[in-house]
């Protein structure tokens, strides 16, 4: 009776660290299963996650700035009105595919400059600009004339790489602006190498005082 009871415990205790051993290589596998399919995962929603992605154009459809942009990213312009000889700046956001006004910063109210505040939006005066906030505008693309060094002296800043002299670089030009939805894994950053040469950083023009 002991010997049968010893046998019997002994064959228990094997049949258990068998099952135990089983579950362990079964959760194993597991894991190494699921890592190994991270990667495809990743590139399965990379390949369908759509963002938005802010374009520039020339008139001839040649790509001259392309860049994934995250919720609320800013793209500023800057000019001197060509009457005021006082700089404007027009600052956008992106969102939702879309371009929007964000506000409109000027030294001087006439010559079809703003001088009231939009309907949905507010005035402001910090004493170096006024500040025309709001309005509900927007676009998924735009036309943007370039001027010279004489009229206009056009600087854009696209961020996070500064502030350029599109009107030494692109002088005279018809340059189209979109904003594209694009699968995550298409949505590749470019510069033209007229981009890439240009200075950046520069001081902003001034052509005149309030």
């Amino acid at each position: 009776m002991d010997s049968l009871g010893s046998e019997f415990w002994t064959a228990l205790i094997i049949d258990a660290t068998l099952v135990a051993g089983g579950r362990i290589m079964k959760n194993i596998s597991q894991c190494i299963f699921l890592i190994l399919s991270l990667p495809i995962l990743f590139m399965t929603a990379a390949a369908g996650w759509r963002v938005d992605v802010f374009q520039m154009e020339d008139a001839g459809g040649r790509l001259i700035f392309q860049s994934p942009v995250s919720l609320g990213h800013t793209f500023t312009t800057r000019y001197i009105h060509s009457v005021e000889l006082t700089p404007v700046e027009d600052e956008y956001k992106i969102a939702k595919g879309l371009l929007w006004t964000w506000e409109e910063r000027v030294r001087s109210t006439n010559a079809g400059l703003p001088f009231d505040k939009p309907k949905y939006g507010r005035f402001m005066d910090n004493g170096e600009w006024m500040i025309f906030q709001g309005g509900r505008m927007s676009w998924k693309e735009y036309y943007y004339r370039v001027g010279n060094k004489n009229i206009g002296r056009n600087q854009i800043t696209l961020e996070p790489f500064g502030r350029r002299n599109f009107f030494e670089l692109f002088e005279g030009e018809r340059l189209i602006i979109r904003i594209l939805k694009m699968p995550l894994i298409s949505a590749k950053f470019y510069r033209t190498e007229i981009l890439e040469r240009a200075p950046m950083g520069v001081p902003p023009m001034e052509g005149g005082s309030r």
